[in-house]
């Protein structure tokens, strides 16, 4: 049951925004060890009053040390009991609640510094009122002290795990946005490719009906490897060296003889994980801005291979080669970016010459093993 004291302006009612409770449950336990501690530390300074070891033997100096260490251990115990009081309690503001954390402390350590001296009383040539009042100051600087350093801790910890949890937002963010990037650019690419492509079978039909079949049917393979593909975060290498093969398959229907190619992906590698439409952005760039701008076309190679626990995956032409935006389109970008999504720094797109002419772009991830 929690205490539902309401002071105008400094305790709220049970749900109120502006109210907090003066210090959760699990961190009063914690400092219930750490003003034990406390306590423990403040007694040994009775065992270094070295006048004590001219005058008193051994056994009864660590007596005098465990009674010293009993009475603070009682002021200590009021104190963190008028802390339990008051942890129920809900308060407005920080200012309102850092004075109810030193009212706690002054209030336990006044019953407290009581209690001791109904248990040993004063001399009657000492005030006791004037004793009480260094007592409780003392007590008051040792524990406003240590909640002082208690909140700082607190909200250095509270930040970091701020930064950390702004971080993973960031992060996730991005990955969305690369997301939707994604999403718009398979939207721009698609329909543009699929009129082309029917465009190019109603053509054939007229002209060539042999041909026209067949590159509808290359067309159908292409469909049923790319749909699946665009609906997931992480494909095979398998399934991208299939839906890039189609690709090539349809496209080499329409140049003709301009459109070489070869594939050259050892079955065991075929299982890896890969990132969806990458390797078809890649050979869609080395055909758009390899081989059309050519007369003759060119010839296009997708090689796999693993390095030093690194897929690495090459799409190579034969193409118009290397040009002042090589490299910068808006598919490649957008492929770094997912790869950076997906893997951080530990993947990659390199650009390059491919000798004697033409361009290489090589992907590499890490490998992963398959998920279920």
């Amino acid at each position: 049951m929690q205490l539902g004291l309401r002071l105008p302006g400094f305790l709220g009612r049970d749900g109120e925004p502006a109210a907090q409770r003066l210090i959760s449950w699990p961190s009063l336990w914690r400092g219930g060890v750490a003003a034990l501690a406390i306590i423990f530390l403040l007694s040994t300074q009775f065992l270094f009053q070295l006048e004590l070891y001219e005058v008193w033997p051994l056994p009864d100096i660590l007596h005098g040390w465990l009674d010293h260490f009993l009475d603070l251990s009682i002021v200590g115990g009021c104190i963190f009991a008028a802390f339990t009081s008051a942890a129920p309690l809900r308060v407005r503001g920080s200012a309102a609640k850092h004075l109810l954390a030193l009212a706690s402390i002054a209030l336990g350590a006044l019953a407290g510094e009581v209690l001791l001296m109904v248990r040993i009383p004063v001399p009657p040539d000492i005030s006791a009122a004037g004793m009480l009042f260094a007592k409780v100051a003392r007590w008051m600087v040792v524990g406003g002290l240590a909640y002082a350093i208690y909140t700082y801790l607190r909200r250095t910890a509270h930040a970091a795990s701020q930064a950390h949890e702004s971080g993973l937002q960031r992060v996730q963010l991005e990955r969305q946005m690369t997301e939707a990037r994604l999403q718009a650019l398979r939207a721009q690419i698609e329909p543009h490719f699929l009129f082309n492509t029917l465009a190019n079978v109603h053509r054939l039909y007229q002209t060539d009906p042999g041909l026209g079949r067949k590159m509808l049917a290359n067309f159908v393979a292409y469909l049923r490897a790319a749909l699946p593909q665009m609906r997931r975060d992480e494909t095979t290498l398998k399934q991208e060296v299939e839906l890039a093969h189609a690709y090539l398959n349809v496209l080499q229907v329409r140049m003709g003889e301009r459109l070489r190619f070869r594939l050259d992906v050892p079955n065991d590698l075929g299982a890896l994980p890969f990132p969806p439409l990458a390797l078809s952005t890649l050979t869609e760039n080395a055909i758009k801005h390899g081989l059309n701008p050519l007369p003759e076309g060119g010839s296009i190679e997708i090689a796999a291979r693993v390095e030093k626990f690194q897929l690495k995956v090459e799409v190579s032409d034969t193409g118009a080669g290397l040009r002042q935006n090589s490299g910068s389109g808006a598919g490649l970008a957008n492929l770094r970016a997912r790869l950076a999504a997906l893997y951080g720094e530990m993947a990659s797109l390199a650009i390059e010459a491919n000798a004697p002419r033409g361009i290489r772009a090589t992907i590499t991830v890490p490998i992963r093993t398959v998920s279920g």
